[in-house]
């Protein structure tokens, strides 16, 4: 009886000894990321707006001194007539617009760091108007927000030969 109870209590100082785990700190919340992801929401409704050809609720999502920087060569920061005309040229030929696969990555600051602006890859999948033919286009493009999260700038990448590509 006296070895139990001596086993019982050197089970009970040895378990009494061991170092109590802390838990965790929880990290401190990135407010970049949290920017990043309240610019990903307004991302997908301008996208969500230019797939339904509402350009009233498409242009306001953008600043009025707006940049935009098409894939075309020889064509980088051109202001938001432009970008408002180009859109509209868009909209009349393409029908059934929708951005498939989109996949939304936080934007870069020089240090590799999260600044809040929006990096997005997809595959468009639309219809020619005049034919009804399908359309794809491989598109990327970035997305610089301002601190009040409207869009300042857009620059964009795609084959541009694919807009008049039938499938």
């Amino acid at each position: 009886m006296k070895k139990i109870i001596l086993l019982i209590t050197a089970i009970v100082l040895l378990g009494s000894c061991q170092e109590k785990v802390k838990e965790p700190e929880a990290p401190m919340p990135d407010p970049n990321m949290e920017k990043f992801h309240k610019n990903v929401e307004t991302t997908k409704a301008f996208l969500e707006a230019f797939s339904n050809n509402d350009s009233l609720n498409f242009g306001s999502y953008v600043t009025e001194d707006f940049i935009w920087s098409p894939p075309s060569v020889g064509r980088d920061s051109l202001p938001k007539a432009v970008w408002e005309e180009a859109m509209k040229g868009f909209m009349k030929t393409f029908d059934n617009k929708k951005l498939t696969d989109a996949q939304f990555f936080a934007g870069l600051d020089e240090n590799q760091k999260p600044n809040g602006d929006v990096r997005v890859y997809g595959l468009w999948k639309s219809n020619f108007a005049e034919t009804g033919k399908n359309g794809r286009l491989k598109w990327y493009a970035v997305y610089f927000f301002n601190e009040e999260g409207k869009i300042t700038h857009q620059a964009e990448w795609y084959d541009t030969a694919d807009l008049s590509k039938e499938f």
